[in-house]
C-alpha cells in the first residue's frame, strides 16, 4: 500500500468522524474541508472525505472480495438525503469567503457525477430557489460556468427547476420570479441551459416550445432586468490557481426561442421577450462585448429555417407567401441589424454570406446590404 494511502487512512482516522452520527459526520467534514482544500496536495483526501462521510459511498466489491471499477454506490437513504440537503443550504448559508464556498461547492459537485449525486444536486439547487439561498445560488452558478451550461449536468438542474417551479405548479411561485434578484449570475446561467431546452430542433428534431409558464417568467426577467444577459459576465471568485472556464449568455438562445416561435406559436410573450432582446443588444453597444451573439449559436437559427423552407418546397409553398417565415425573418433582421451596429457578433462578414443563402426577405436584404460595404 502505498505512503499516500496509509497517510489518508491515517488523517481520517484522527478526525474520527463517526458514520453512525448522520448527519453530523458531514457537518463536522464540511467544517474539516476548509483547512484541507486549500492544500492542493491533498486533492485525494478530499475527495476520499466527500465520498465516506459526505454522499455515504461505497465502493462494491466484485465475488473476489476485490473492489471494483463502478462507480461507488451511495448509502443514503431518503430522510438521510433530506438531512444532507438542510446541512448544505444550512453551511452555505453561513458568513464565510466566497472563494472558499465555491472550492467547496465544486469539489462536492464537480463535471463527473455520480447518478446519487446528480440528483441530489438537483434538490439542492431547487431547495436554495425555493429558499431564495443567495450564497448557494452564487456557488450554483460559478459551478454552472465551470462544468459548461449546455453539458448534461447543466441541463438536468435547468430541466428539475422547471418541473419543480413550472409543470407542476399551478402557479409560478414569487421566489422564481424574483431569482434574478437573489441570485443573478445563477438566474443567466440557468436562461442559457433551458433555451437549450426548447425550441431546438438540433437537440430533439422538432420545434417544442417551452412551457407558457416559463417563457412568461423568462419574458418577465428581461422585461424588468434589461442587464441580466450581461450577468453571466461577472469575474468567477475561485480558489488560487483554478481556471475560470469560458461565459456564455443567454442572449442567443433567447434568440433563437423569439425568431422560431412563429413556426409552432402565435403567443404574444414572444413579442415581448423579442423587444427586451433588443433593448439589450442596444445596450451591449457600450460594453465592448463581440462574444454575446457567437456565430456558431447564429448559424443554428439559419439551418433551422433552412429546413422549414425545404418542408415548404415540398408542400409547394414560396416562402415569400408563408406568414410564419415572413415573421420569423422580420425578428431575425431586426435583431442582426442591432447586433451588427452594436459590434456582439462573431465572424460577421461570415455571417452576412450565410444570411443571403437564406430565401429573400425585404429587411433581410436591406440589412445585409448595408453592412457589406
Amino acid at each position: 500500500m502505498s505512503l499516500s494511502v496509509e497517510t489518508n487512512k491515517s488523517t481520517l482516522r484522527k478526525l474520527d468522524m463517526k458514520l453512525d452520527n448522520y448527519p453530523t459526520c458531514a457537518v463536522e467534514a464540511l467544517t474539516r474541508l476548509e483547512t484541507l482544500i486549500a492544500s492542493r496536495n491533498k486533492q485525494n483526501l478530499v475527495m476520499q472525505i466527500i465520498s465516506e462521510y459526505i454522499f455515504l459511498e461505497r465502493i462494491t466489491k466484485d465475488g473476489d472480495g476485490r473492489k471494483s471499477q463502478a462507480l461507488p454506490i451511495s448509502q443514503l437513504n431518503l430522510f438521510q438525503e433530506f438531512q444532507l440537503i438542510i446541512t448544505l443550504i444550512e453551511y452555505f448559508s453561513r458568513p464565510g469567503r466566497d472563494a472558499t464556498r465555491n472550492a467547496i461547492f465544486l469539489s462536492l459537485f464537480g463535471s463527473h457525477l455520480t447518478p446519487q449525486r446528480s440528483k441530489l444536486l438537483s434538490r439542492l439547487i431547487s431547495t436554495a430557489v425555493s429558499g431564495s439561498v443567495a450564497p448557494l445560488l452564487s456557488s450554483a452558478g460559478t459551478w454552472m460556468q465551470q462544468v459548461g451550461c449546455k453539458t448534461p449536468l447543466s441541463l438536468e438542474v435547468a430541466q428539475n427547476i422547471v418541473s419543480d417551479f413550472i409543470c407542476y405548479s399551478r402557479k409560478t411561485p414569487e421566489q422564481l420570479k424574483q431569482l434574478p434578484m437573489v441570485g443573478p449570475h445563477f438566474a443567466a446561467n440557468f436562461m442559457v441551459s433551458v433555451t437549450d431546452l426548447y425550441l431546438n430542433d438540433q437537440r430533439s428534431n422538432v420545434l417544442t416550445p417551452p412551457p407558457d409558464a416559463l417563457l412568461d417568467t423568462l419574458t418577465e426577467w428581461m422585461t424588468e432586468n434589461p442587464t441580466l444577459c450581461q450577468a453571466s459576465q461577472q469575474p468567477l471568485v475561485l480558489p488560487a490557481g483554478a481556471i475560470a472556464m469560458p461565459y456564455a449568455t443567454p442572449l442567443a438562445g433567447l434568440l433563437r426561442w423569439v425568431v422560431l416561435a412563429p413556426l409552432v406559436s402565435n403567443r404574444a410573450s414572444y413579442s415581448n421577450l423579442h423587444l427586451s432582446i433588443l433593448r439589450t443588444l442596444q445596450q451591449l453597444g457600450s460594453s465592448s462585448d463581440s462574444t454575446a451573439l457567437p456565430f456558431q449559436d447564429l448559424m443554428q437559427i439559419v439551418k433551422s429555417l433552412q429546413s422549414y423552407c425545404a418542408r415548404l418546397g415540398e408542400s409547394k409553398t414560396s416562402p415569400d407567401s408563408d406568414e410564419a417565415y415572413q415573421k420569423c425573418m422580420e425578428r431575425f433582421a431586426q435583431a442582426v441589424q442591432i447586433a451588427l451596429n452594436s459590434n456582439c457578433i462573431t465572424n460577421q462578414i461570415q455571417l452576412l454570406l450565410v444570411l443571403e443563402s437564406l430565401p429573400p426577405h425585404k429587411l433581410m436584404k436591406i440589412v445585409i446590404a448595408s453592412h457589406k460595404k
